[in-house]
């Protein structure tokens, strides 16, 4: 397969020569449109498209690695219980289930492969529900592993990463790395094993391996172990433990680099030519339109039809339980501090993800050692780690704590992949349109402009503050030089429209998208020492779900 990685085109040219049937484009315009698709760049290599590799994860295009992750995707027994609470810890109504019962989520309940890997099953269909709720609308796992970073803000860099911390989260799935552990233990240690060849002691309890537990803070092992049953464990035992938990993220990772939206529509008109019949009469016109007079391409460039990046493009921070900066005081759980936002401040968005990149809350007690997982790490203990090269810094690279961000990341989200957007819905960060002619005619109207506003404090000098009360002139939020009114008209938006219904690709083999069969036990486990690794003591754990 072809490995790409994120391509960019975004220049406007002339129409002084021309291409085509009636000469209908001129060679400008049929060369932006062409950079949008998998199409040429496939048939210069004879390959059909694969994402960029991950140098942190050395299983990310083995097979049986990707063929477990898939299970694992599927499995609703790495869930833990309902918290109901949302995504800054206010208490809710209602969830998936009620407080305390199992969840009896996947991966898979919030991202459907045969939906694009998005959220059709949360209602309202506006933010994604799981233990309890999220403050923001499910991203689509097809096609994520082209993106440099994850994530809505940017705070993850590698899809192993994101899919362990998912599994913690309070109002996400609400699992454990324990649970996970003994998940993978008592019913796919065979192929765990065959896939990762990882070792472990002779035996294992669950006296020394409690069922369920996660990091904590500040834990007594002396009167209350019990509440502590992850940090109370010995260095050795935790690693044995962070170690499994980090290859159930990275066997799903591998699962999710199938996911791969090729072949759409508008990819075979691009392939077949401007005359072809491969997309209608009106969504040729929105093609023009896209790569023209509505800018579209600036920021939905390359195949990917994303540059990547984020943007505060006026999207209202509006809807059921998403936070808004008047629900975070400062020093509160969520702190939206004028001018000092923390990595808490959830409505803040790319300010937000850019600092908790990389930092310990992110995955915590797994050791750096798990992300060296090829060359050059796996042989170099002391050497660099990975790190995103992308511009959410203020440096190009790995800012270190305490480098100054830009404060136009305030607000600012990331600009997602139009890859298959007609299966996608809800639309924004939040969910906040649910229809593409909304979407669109938000750009039509240059956003909302008291949306982009929200991080804007007093210019100094014309209030009688200080920093950070005040701002410098030109240092607040706003609205992206890319958003401004287009002047579309209503057939011009139904063209538009029309053009992003080309972009859904070839449907996913089954053996990539159905719910697998789900193993009821592994095979190490019945027989108590079987196969010389485990002791089944106190029996299989009630994780919550059935297979």
């Amino acid at each position: 397969m072809l490995v790409l990685g994120t391509t960019l085109a975004a220049c406007h040219g002339d129409r002084s020569s021309c291409v085509g049937s009636g000469c209908a484009w001129s060679s400008a315009d049929w060369a932006r449109v062409q950079s949008l698709s998998w199409a040429p760049i496939e048939a210069d290599a004879g390959l059909p498209v694969a994402p960029p590799a991950d140098p942190s994860n050395r299983f990310f295009d083995t097979p049986d690695a990707a063929a477990l992750g898939k299970l694992f995707y599927f499995d609703p027994r790495f869930s833990g219980s309902s918290t109901l609470v949302d995504s800054i810890g206010r208490p809710v109504s209602s969830a998936r289930t009620p407080k305390g019962s199992p969840t009896n989520v996947s991966c898979a309940s919030c991202h459907d492969p045969t939906h694009a890997g998005s959220d059709i099953s949360s209602i309202p269909n506006t933010v994604s529900i799981g233990a309890g709720i999220y403050d923001v609308n499910g991203q689509q796992t097809l096609n994520a592993a082209f993106f440099p970073l994850l994530y809505w803000n940017g705070r993850s860099d590698s899809l192993w990463s994101q899919a362990i911390a998912v599994n913690e989260s309070g109002f996400s799935m609400n699992g454990t790395r324990l649970q996970t552990f003994w998940t993978i233990v008592d019913y796919y240690l065979d192929r765990y094993t065959a896939v990762f060849g990882d070792p472990l002691p002779p035996r294992i309890t669950r006296s020394e391996f409690p069922s369920s537990g996660k990091p904590g803070a500040m834990p007594d092992c002396v009167n209350e172990r019990s509440k502590f049953p992850f940090d109370c464990m010995t260095d050795g035992d935790q690693a044995i433990v962070n170690r499994v938990f980090v290859n159930f993220g990275k066997a799903i990772a591998a699962y999710e680099y199938t996911l791969v939206s090729r072949d759409s529509a508008f990819d075979k008109f691009v392939r077949d030519g401007p005359g072809s019949d491969w997309i209608p009469d009106a969504a040729k016109r929105g093609a023009m339109l896209f790569v023209g007079k509505a800018s579209c391409i600036d920021c939905h460039n390359g195949p990917l039809m994303s540059d990547t990046k984020f943007h505060n493009i006026g999207v209202p921070q509006s809807g059921d339980h998403v936070p808004t900066v008047a629900d975070c005081p400062t020093g509160g759980a969520c702190d939206c501090t004028p001018g000092a936002e923390t990595s808490t401040c959830a409505p803040s968005g790319a300010w937000a993800g850019a600092l908790k990149f990389g930092a310990a809350t992110e995955m915590k007690n797994v050791k750096t050692d798990f992300r060296r997982d090829s060359v050059p790490w796996s042989d170099d203990p002391g050497g660099p780690e990975p790190c995103a090269t992308t511009e959410i810094g203020a440096q190009p690279a790995c800012p270190a704590p305490g480098d100054p961000l830009d404060p136009s990341l305030k607000g600012a989200w990331r600009t997602p992949s139009l890859r298959d957007v007609a299966l996608t819905a809800p639309y924004m960060h939040d969910g906040y349109y649910q229809t593409l002619t909304d979407v669109v005619q938000h750009y039509n109207m240059g956003g909302v402009s008291s949306a982009a506003t929200a991080f804007d404090r007093p210019v100094c000098g014309t209030v009688d503050a200080a920093p950070p009360a005040c701002m410098a002139a030109d240092a607040g939020a706003h609205l992206a030089a890319e958003i401004k009114p287009l002047d579309l008209s209503a057939d011009e938006v139904s063209d538009l429209v029309a053009f992003l219904g080309t972009l859904t690709g070839a449907p996913l083999s089954r053996d990539a998208s159905a719910g697998p069969d789900l193993p009821s036990a592994s095979a190490f486990v019945d027989g108590g020492d079987a196969g010389g690794f485990v002791s089944n003591e106190g029996g299989v754990p009630d994780a919550g779900a059935s297979p």
